[in-house]
């Protein structure tokens, strides 16, 4: 089993100054040490050397770290691959996260302290790894040796459990009600859990008939007499090993469900047939109680959703109209909206996406967002102007980063801040979906992108402002992935963006309303379901001539 002195870490960047500072710093480590500067070295010294971790710089000549990753990931999958790259490779960054080609990546410049701390990290997660692997495989060895053994003593058995098959059968179902009845079906012995269940005693209803003891055997959906009738004279068991539930009757009167089969045998060479019948009211009892319990629990995340994650678009702006969809999984998810009005002409829209589902994403969601109400609360009591946005993220950010890191999750986020009074948006994308910007004048589409990471990914980020004009009839569609990574059913083909951006340009003309409508009408037929594997979001903003309205 490995040890972390016999790890070996290759370092892979063109510039040999950051590969000389790395092989300073790291000089007392117990690790091996490997520098290769370009991604074709890199490859050609793995080749003679085995290389458990490998972190490579993403902006590389010829071929670039991503194309690096992806080849040691084909060729050599069970390698550690952990990324170098500044801000501006974002989605780069996210979609190696995303797709699972990168276990951690470390933002220029570089820090001591940090990079130590992720290169332990993954040592600590290789070894783990790798002990699991090697544990795996002699328990598979020994799972091995197990089935060959007792597929021994099966085959030694076999003729032996073939004859004694009924009778496991009977003394397996003790707790179940045993009858056994004579070829006119009439019961000549009960047992005594069968005494217990019917209520009947075996001394004094001597000869009762089998289908007394069931409620309604006319209205049954088998022949009930036909069931438990003798086996034909060529040995076969009509209805043996098949499982029928009926209504049974108890001496007072009352219901009982069950569950009934039948078997044979055979006394003084006379053949009787053998019926079983297990009561199963608790387990209907318990599936009723699931359902309960599954209905109360969906209402709840409903309330949730409801209360917690999604507010109502407002109807109340001047210069803009507002229609949301909100469509739920049917599951717990981490999606989450909100409107923050100051008047009828500003307004601040936030929609975002924690990372998985369950109560957790949602608790997060809900915690992410009253920071953000709370932030601008606050900013907003301490003087008329609006509250900075810069500000706001850089104190939600602030509270609550470390926690999400602790958690291990994050969320994308979107804000978008409309000034109706000077035409004007503003926004800040942490790695969610790029909102889709409908210009009036040319007819087109273009997609509105921040730069930032999704909330909880890093400890320190600088957060950015992008601005940009709205004209009358421009349209602007903020959604979730619950849209653009809808499936086509039995393919990989998903809805996506230009798919989105296509569906506005053809359908601009109608009201938010009843583009929200089209959108629905869209997904759902692309997707061939109304239920979705996430939350489905959508919000659609038109902007209009103040002007008019006044007239």
């Amino acid at each position: 089993m490995k040890q972390r002195s016999d790890i070996t870490i290759l370092f892979v960047d063109d510039e040999s100054d950051i590969l000389s500072s790395i092989r300073r710093f790291l000089r007392r480590e117990a690790f091996n040490k490997h520098f290769a500067d370009s991604g074709e070295n890199a490859l050609e010294l793995m080749t003679n050397e085995s290389v458990d971790v490998v972190v490579t710089d993403l902006r590389m000549p010829v071929m670039n770290g991503l194309e690096l990753i992806k080849t040691i990931k084909m060729h050599y999958p069970d390698t550690i691959r952990i990324m170098l790259s500044g801000s501006q490779d974002i989605d780069q960054i996210i979609d190696s996260i995303n797709t699972g080609e990168v276990f951690r990546f470390i933002p220029k410049p570089v820090d001591p302290s940090s990079f130590k701390a992720i290169l332990n990290d993954a040592i600590d997660y290789y070894l783990i790894k790798t002990e699991r692997e090697e544990l795996f495989h002699e328990l598979s060895v020994k799972n091995q040796e197990l089935i060959d053994a007792n597929e021994a003593l099966q085959s030694v058995t076999r003729e032996l459990q073939r004859s004694e098959q009924q009778y496991r059968s009977m003394n397996d179902a003790a707790h179940d009600a045993v009858f056994m009845l004579d070829k006119e079906q009439r019961i000549i012995y009960r047992n005594s859990a069968a005494e217990i269940m019917f209520g009947f005693k075996r001394d004094e209803y001597r000869k009762q008939h089998f289908l007394d003891l069931v409620m309604n055997p006319e209205s049954l959906d088998i022949n009930l007499e036909q069931f438990c009738g003798l086996p034909s004279e060529s040995g076969n068991i009509n209805g043996q090993n098949v499982i029928h539930q009926v209504e049974g009757k108890r001496k007072n009167g009352s219901n009982l469900p069950l569950e009934i089969s039948k078997g044979c045998v055979h006394i003084d060479t006379l053949p009787h047939t053998v019926i079983i019948a297990r009561d199963i009211s608790a387990r209907i009892e318990a599936e009723r109680s699931r359902q309960r319990y599954d209905t109360l629990q969906k209402a709840l995340e409903s309330q949730i959703e409801k209360k917690l994650l999604q507010n109502p678009a407002p109807v109340t702006l001047e210069g803009a109209a507002i229609n949301r969809l909100m469509l739920p999984s049917g599951h717990l998810d981490g999606d989450f909206t909100d409107f923050v009005i100051y008047d009828e002409q500003h307004v601040d829209i936030l929609i975002g996406d924690v990372m998985g589902h369950g109560i957790q994403s949602a608790l997060v969601g809900a915690g992410v967002k009253n920071l953000f109400l709370k932030s601008l609360a606050q900013a907003k009591s301490r003087g008329a102007q609006l509250p900075d946005i810069e500000d706001t993220f850089t104190a939600v950010h602030a509270r609550c980063t470390n926690e999400l890191i602790e958690l291990g999750t994050f969320t994308t986020l979107f804000f978008l801040r409309l000034d109706l009074e000077n035409k004007e948006c503003s926004i800040i994308d942490c790695g969610h979906t790029p909102t889709i910007h409908f210009h009036s004048k040319t007819g087109t589409c273009t997609l509105v992108k921040g730069t930032n990471l999704p909330i909880g990914m890093i400890e320190m980020q600088h957060y950015e402002t992008v601005s940009c004009p709205v004209e009358n009839n421009d349209l602007l569609v903020l959604y979730s992935d619950g849209i653009t990574e809808s499936r086509s059913p039995g393919s990989d083909i998903l809805f996506g963006t230009e798919r989105l951006a296509a569906l506005i340009e053809s359908h601009h003309h109608l009201s938010p309303n009843k583009l929200i409508e089209k959108i629905h009408e869209a997904i759902t037929t692309f997707s061939g379901n109304d239920k979705f594997d996430d939350d489905v979001t959508c919000i659609v903003i038109r902007i209009e001539d103040t002007r008019k309205k006044k007239t």
